[in-house]
């Protein structure tokens, strides 16, 4: 029942600001960018990308000193395509990276959702860092008429941080979902299986958190990961010849994406553009102009994104079946 008032949620959000907005003035504005800033984005994304999936292939390697990077690229590629077409940024493709780290790289499941679930950890660790210190600068420096939002502002910044605080704790503290499961889930032979995997998950990422200096490296990582993004933030608004403070961009960046975790619609369509013209509204960009931005932000950083893992993966399935066809080809001879 809960699902389906968030997704009218976010349909009617979307209604909403297709209903009343001149999309021709978006047009215009859209159209003013200069392609030399969109060029940059495009390329500081690929930058993005390469980064994530070394920082994915540094963990594996944890387990698996001889994994190839290749295979981890295709890895993240099927999470990625999986995280477009799930409720919710950035959160989605978990379960099939588990599996595709069974199946491609063949981790056991624990090993698999250990380094899951330390990745999400360390991502949302640094997101979370970097929220709240741009979050609390915005809220103190926002305009005198929106100054009654500050309160609102922070108690949702809270309420958000102690919600991913409760999901860092679990991932990194699995007794605590061991607590929670025999509180909540009767003694059945599912709880057993669940409390099984959790004990080897445990386990496993007792293993990966002994390596402190490298799981200190992937944080500072993962900052700078998400520092990426506030940075191509600044690049489409230089691209559309406006002045707003660095700070300002990244509290609007990481409330945009805290926004955009929240399971809406598929990727967030709809819900992260509304929450960032909404930011951009309250330091004076008009509505059309804010939409502008976050339709140019999004397809830098979620489309581009999106269509790079889809080729990639099709590259690689025409090579698995040029490959098989040339051993059946041979094998006829």
């Amino acid at each position: 029942m809960k699902k389906y008032i968030l997704y009218t949620i976010g349909i009617l959000g979307v209604i909403f600001m297709v209903r009343w907005t001149d999309w021709k003035e978006i047009s215009t504005y859209i159209q003013s960018i200069s392609i030399g800033f969109l060029m940059i984005g495009f390329f500081l994304q690929i930058v993005t990308i390469m980064l994530i999936t070394f920082q994915w292939k540094s963990m594996v390697s944890w387990i698996d000193p001889h994994c190839r990077l290749q295979d981890v690229f295709k890895v993240n590629m099927k999470g990625n395509v999986v995280d477009a077409i799930t409720p919710g940024v950035k959160v989605g493709g978990e379960l099939a990276r588990i599996y595709e780290l069974k199946k491609v790289l063949k981790l056991d499941t624990s090993g698999a959702t250990a380094v899951v679930g330390l990745q999400k950890t360390v991502s949302l660790l640094s997101f979370l860092f970097l929220t709240i210190i741009s979050t609390v600068w915005f809220a103190f420096t926002m305009g005198a008429e929106y100054q009654h939002y500050m309160s609102l502002f922070l108690l949702a910044l809270g309420i958000l941080a102690l919600g991913l605080g409760a999901i860092i704790s679990i991932c990194i503290h699995p007794p605590i979902a061991k607590k929670l499961i025999k509180n909540f889930l009767p003694p059945t032979e599912r709880r057993k299986k669940i409390e099984e995997a959790l004990e080897t998950y445990q386990i496993a990422l007792e293993e990966l958190l002994k390596k402190k200096e490298k799981f200190a490296v992937q944080f500072i990582l993962g900052i700078f990961i998400w520092m990426l993004f506030a940075i191509k933030m600044y690049i489409v608004v230089k691209g559309f010849n406006l002045e707003i403070h660095m700070f300002s961009i990244l509290a609007i960046t990481y409330l945009t994406y805290m926004v955009g975790m929240i399971p809406l619609l598929p990727g967030s369509i709809g819900s992260f553009e509304s929450s960032m013209v909404v930011l951009l509204g309250i330091i004076g960009i008009n509505i059309e102009q804010g939409i502008a931005i976050s339709v140019v932000f999004r397809f830098v950083t979620f489309w581009f994104e999106f269509w790079i893992s889809i080729i990639a993966l099709g590259i690689d399935k025409m090579k698995k079946s040029f490959k098989k066809g040339g051993i059946y080809a041979e094998t006829k001879i």
